[in-house]
This record gives C-alpha cells, sequence and structure tokens, in this order.
C-alpha cells in the first residue's frame, strides 16, 4: 500500500511538472532580452552641447540597449567631418546637422537624413560690446565651428537678415563649440555663434546677443539631424538597425523634454557641467525647443538649402533629402 502511495505521487508530480515546466524554466522577456547579443554601431556625434541631448539620454538611460543596440559614441569636432567618416565607410550612422547633408547630396553623394531631434536653430550670435546690431558686421571676424556646419549656417542667416554677403566678413573656423566661445574670450573673433550654455557664458563675460535665429523667419533649420547611407539602407537588416536606433532616440527625445534629472545627468557627463544652475538652465532651455517626433520638416531642409553655396542648389528637389518612412516605421 505505501509502495503504491509513493508511485501515485511519483506520477503526479511528474504530471505536474509537464504543465509547469515552461513557467519554470521558459525565460521572461527581460531576461530574453538581456541574453540576446547587442549589435555593436559606432556613432559619430556633433555638437558636444544641449543640442545632442535626446542622443546623450539614451545613451546614458541605455535606451539603446533596449533596443538591442551596443552604441559607442564618437565626438567630431563639426558636421562635415561627421559626413565624410560615413562616407568613408567609418561608421554607418552620424548625429549630425543637416545643412551639411544637402551639400554633400548635391555633390552626388547618398547621404541621406533620417530623422531630426533639433529641427529648430538654437544657435545665437553673441558679440563684444561696441557692436550693437548685424549691420556693423561688415568687415568683422565670425566665430563658428566649420563650414557647413550649423554654426556656419546660422551666421549666414544672420548676414542675409541685414543684407550683408559672405564675403563682406570673415568667417573663422575653430573646430568646437567651446573652441569658438573661447575665441571671442580671448579677442580672436568680434562675434561668435554658439548655443546654450555657452551663450550664457559669454553673457556672464559681458557680452551681448546680437542675433537669434529661432525667433526669425529662419529659425526652422535642421540643426540636428540622423543621416546615413541609402546604399546602407537597402540592406534589410541595416534598416531594422537604424529602426532599433530611432525608436531609442525618440524614447531619448521624449525624456529630455520631461525629465530634468536624466536631462541634468547626462548633460553633466558628457559636457563636464557641473554648475546646476548651468544644468538646470539647458534643460528649461532645450525642452522648449526639442520636437515631440522625429519625423524632418519639409521647411527645415528648405530653409538650410537658401543658403548652401552649390551651383545644383536653386533646381535642387528638397524632398530627395530627406525620408521620414524610417521614423514613421519605428514609431508604429
Amino acid at each position: 500500500m505505501r509502495k503504491k502511495f509513493f508511485g501515485l505521487s511519483l506520477t503526479a508530480t511528474l504530471f505536474a511538472l509537464s504543465f509547469l515546466s515552461p513557467l519554470l524554466f521558459t525565460p521572461t522577456v527581460p531576461a530574453q532580452a538581456a541574453q540576446r547579443e547587442l549589435q555593436k554601431l559606432t556613432v559619430g556625434y556633433t555638437p558636444i552641447s544641449g543640442a545632442a541631448l535626446p542622443f546623450f539620454v539614451a545613451v546614458e538611460e541605455k535606451l539603446f540597449q533596449k533596443h538591442g543596440l551596443e552604441i559607442s559614441p564618437v565626438f567630431m569636432g563639426g558636421s562635415p567631418l561627421i559626413n565624410s567618416a560615413i562616407l568613408a565607410g567609418e561608421f554607418p550612422i552620424g548625429y549630425t546637422g543637416g545643412g551639411a547633408v544637402l551639400p554633400s547630396r548635391l555633390s552626388g553623394s547618398d547621404l541621406i537624413v533620417i530623422g531630426s531631434p533639433l529641427p529648430v536653430l538654437t544657435i545665437d550670435a553673441w558679440a563684444r560690446p561696441e557692436i550693437r546690431s548685424v549691420s556693423d558686421l561688415k568687415g568683422k571676424r565670425i566665430g563658428i565651428t566649420r563650414f557647413g556646419a550649423s554654426t556656419h549656417f546660422a551666421g549666414l542667416a544672420m548676414l542675409d537678415s541685414a543684407g550683408i554677403k559672405p564675403n563682406e566678413v570673415v568667417f573663422i573656423q575653430n573646430g568646437g563649440v567651446g573652441e569658438s566661445l573661447a575665441a571671442l574670450l580671448g579677442g580672436r573673433v568680434d562675434v561668435t555663434m554658439v548655443g546654450y550654455p555657452f551663450g550664457l557664458n559669454a553673457k556672464n563675460a559681458g557680452f551681448h546677443l546680437l542675433f537669434r535665429p529661432s525667433q526669425t523667419e529662419y529659425g526652422l533649420f535642421p540643426t540636428a539631424v540622423i543621416a546615413a547611407r541609402e546604399s546602407w539602407l537597402k540592406d534589410i537588416k541595416n534598416r531594422r538597425t537604424a529602426m532599433d536606433f530611432l525608436r531609442a532616440l525618440t524614447e531619448g527625445l521624449q525624456l529630455v523634454r520631461e525629465n530634468a534629472v536624466a536631462t541634468k545627468k547626462a548633460l553633466r557627463k558628457f559636457t563636464r557641467v557641473e554648475d546646476e544652475a548651468v544644468l538646470q538652465g539647458s534643460f528649461e532651455f532645450y525642452r522648449e525647443a526639442f520636437p515631440n517626433t522625429l519625423r524632418t520638416p519639409e521647411k527645415a531642409m528648405a530653409n538650410a538649402l537658401k543658403f548652401v553655396d552649390h551651383p545644383k542648389a536653386k533646381q535642387a528637389d528638397v524632398k530627395q533629402s530627406f525620408d521620414n518612412s524610417l521614423v514613421d516605421e519605428a514609431i508604429k
């Protein structure tokens, strides 16, 4: 009788385990994600300022890992350098300036914009005290990061607002936004084009705001975009990688508009700024500038095209310079 009891118990136990085993031994969804090998992806980016906050936050909050990507951020001082690196095959995706993508395409490349984290020109002109208006700029030195970068386009927009031709001033390339501020502080330029919080540093040093594009007709502009090669995107695997990247960046974009703690943490790490007032000010300044979607506005690209110095610029179809289909698919 005892033997029968144990026999029945064993049978019952095995029967129960046959139903429970899927629950006991099947990994949960987070565990499965953790077990999946992350795809390594190098991404060139610029600038080291609030304009790159969606990318900084997505990296710092591990949003890319959530979507299967292990990102290695590489800073490069200026959009033209990033675009050249993409075309040379150094990395497939860049956080760059839309204004620099246009001349590249007009020159025959297949570089294309697939997302726009910051379609507003948030780069201001800060000037020496004696320069009271944009009309005073003839013959003056204007600091930018590089030719073809968003700082250069902001400078061109400023000149255009006063009817001044580019050859009536001297543009000085400094390599980075911090270096452009240093050029103004050191007296090497008369005006410099920088974004927040560098503008706050200029103000505190006694310089004044000369021009703010965001308050003019030039405001809508592809300051920060995501670019890749069309030939690379044709591969379905690469296209999926790009969409995973855009999904993570979309989540980063949402955080920089809503989460001050995450935003300041990322900005502190990437810019090495420790001043709490500056960090809070950056969060408040940029949260109003960032959109709620990565879709690229045609008007922003059209505004950039106006200032592209290229023989094919006037006949160019700006719609060929960007593709919103990846963003649309990514956020379904």
